[in-house]
């Protein structure tokens, strides 16, 4: 089960794109634990401190979308789908480092890839800025297209991270935190979809 959730933390693809962004917006609360930090980098409990601070880096980065997309002209449906989603994530962060408080076993500021893994996200960034900034980066059906496919690839992969975390997870409470948060990825997931799948792909 630890190499199966290593797996899901190594997946590359959109989340190399949309995470680089988020690497640079959030800025990551450090917490104090009273347990002995975990050392092993191959333990369950150091496996989920990673999983669990790389889902709060997006959760904490991605509201901070908001300033690339609030000035963008486009449909009312898309428009409430993406405020729903920058909703949801400013309060899974909140609920994160609320939770980070309560449990020891939470870390939500681990090291989650190495220097040269940051760099290339922040490389990848300047892309998706590019793209998506307003005025000068794209617009009408392109931008509306590549905003939704970022949102769903992201939500896909954390979706199954959130997964994979819950077998590893001992803590009731912890656990039970994953289990709601992955339904509500999942509700999310099949939304955004579901919109792409009607207005933005060719049948």
């Amino acid at each position: 089960m630890v190499d199966s959730l290593y797996a899901a933390l190594r997946l590359t693809g959109i989340r190399l794109v949309t995470a680089a962004l988020l690497t640079t917006l959030a800025a990551c609360s450090h917490f104090s634990d009273v347990k002995k930090p975990v050392t092993d980098k191959d333990s369950p409990r150091a496996q989920l401190s990673i999983g669990y601070s790389m889902l709060y880096q997006e959760a904490d980065g991605i509201p901070k979308l908001k300033w690339l997309i609030l000035f963008k002209e486009k449909p009312e449906e898309m428009a409430q789908v993406t405020s729903d989603l920058l909703s949801y994530y400013q309060h899974l962060a909140e609920t994160m480092r609320s939770l980070s408080k309560q449990y020891p076993g939470m870390h939500i500021d681990a090291p989650a890839m190495s220097p040269i893994e940051g760099d290339e996200r922040k490389a990848l960034a300047e892309d998706l800025a590019k793209d998506l900034v307003p005025v000068a980066g794209k617009s009408g059906v392109d931008f509306e297209r590549e905003a939704l496919l970022t949102f769903y690839n992201v939500l896909d992969e954390q979706r199954h991270l959130t997964g994979v975390m819950v077998g590893l997870e001992p803590d009731p409470g912890l656990k039970k935190f994953l289990e709601t948060t992955k339904t509500q990825l999942e509700a999310h997931y099949a939304k955004v979809g579901a919109l792409l799948n009607r207005r933005y792909f060719t049948h």
